[in-house]
């Protein structure tokens, strides 16, 4: 039989074999094997088996510093961020310096929160400076980093930046990054800061009718998923999803903060999809306009009260 990691979790689950020998046989398949599906579950099972040694620690590390997937590193850090914290400093200082994946630098972000400490705080805040230093968000693009520089630089000159909880901090340099991160992957994003914070964001695909611009640049968002770190945009409260090709609503019900919502001229089709806006207690105002679910439904549906307060607009589109 192929040794898996579940097999050798299952074999150590029975007690035939101990947690040393679960560990060998783990650590070999994430340094042997090629299929990175089958290392990340062996990341997975060994720290479920809860291996904490020097080993492991060692392993975690190179696989941070040097593994060329992005969610192996992104499964290290994790697994540092877990069992390794107060060790793991000198090597989050490496990584800031160094991680290219959104994912992993969230995680080494958090990390940072979690140790709560004036390094930790130091590192931070050499990050804000950095951010201060960026002319590009997207230099391939030329857009340029105008706004998150103005918060930098305001809280750099402003503020005694060292009497920033680390949270505050932390919060500034993740919507920097989710909205860096946006801008590479989409060609339309717009957004507002309040507060030094993403209030507004703006992913309504382009229209050549409107705009002139090529209708190859079009975001095409057709999942909620592909807007990758959404969910750290905590005071976001207007979001714009308008002319994309979006289904499924379902991943709103992180947004509790959100107030305005526009997703018209999108896919949405199925009514379970409309009982996700109970689930945005802020929620005031949804535009579903040019949706194919208004084709089943009549205007009396919208006129009861099951959706308390929401202004729900079927036929105006504004933003």
């Amino acid at each position: 039989m192929e040794l898996t990691p579940s097999k050798i979790y299952e074999d150590f689950r029975l007690k035939n074999i101990d947690k040393n020998s679960a560990a060998e046989l783990l650590i070999s398949l994430i340094e042997n094997t090629e299929d990175d599906d089958i290392r990340l579950k062996a990341i997975e099972i060994m720290y479920k088996i809860g291996i904490q040694n020097e080993k492991i620690f060692n392993l975690l590390e190179n696989l941070l510093i040097s593994d060329l997937n992005g969610n192996i590193r992104c499964a290290a850090t994790n697994y540092l961020k877990k069992s390794f914290l107060e060790k793991s400093l000198p090597l989050l200082k490496w990584a800031i310096q160094y991680e290219s994946d959104y994912n992993c630098m969230i995680l080494i972000i958090q990390s940072l929160v979690e140790l709560n400490s004036s390094e930790s705080q130091i590192l931070l805040i050499d990050m804000l400076k950095k951010i201060k230093k960026t002319k590009f968000l997207d230099e391939d693009k030329r857009i340029e980093n105008k706004k998150f520089k103005k918060v930098a630089k305001k809280i750099l000159k402003e503020k005694k930046v060292e009497s920033l909880a680390h949270q505050t901090l932390a919060e500034i340099i993740i919507n920097y990054l989710t909205i860096s991160n946006l801008t590479k992957k989409f060609y339309s994003v717009y957004f507002e800061l309040e507060n030094d914070l993403v209030r507004k964001l703006d992913l309504a695909d382009v229209e050549y009718e409107v705009r002139g611009w090529k209708s190859d640049f079009k975001n095409n968002i057709k999942e909620l998923t592909e807007i990758t770190g959404i969910e750290y945009l905590k005071s976001l409260t207007h979001l714009n999803l308008s002319n994309n090709q979006i289904c499924n609503l379902e991943e709103l019900f992180k947004l509790k903060n959100l107030t305005h919502l526009y997703i018209s001229n999108n896919r949405i089709n199925n009514i379970e999809n409309l009982e996700y806006f109970k689930e945005l207690p802020n929620l005031k105002y949804v535009d579903i306009s040019g949706n194919p679910i208004l084709e089943h439904l009549n205007s009396q549906y919208f006129n009861t009260n099951r959706f308390g307060n929401i202004k729900i607009v079927l036929k105006k589109y504004e933003f």
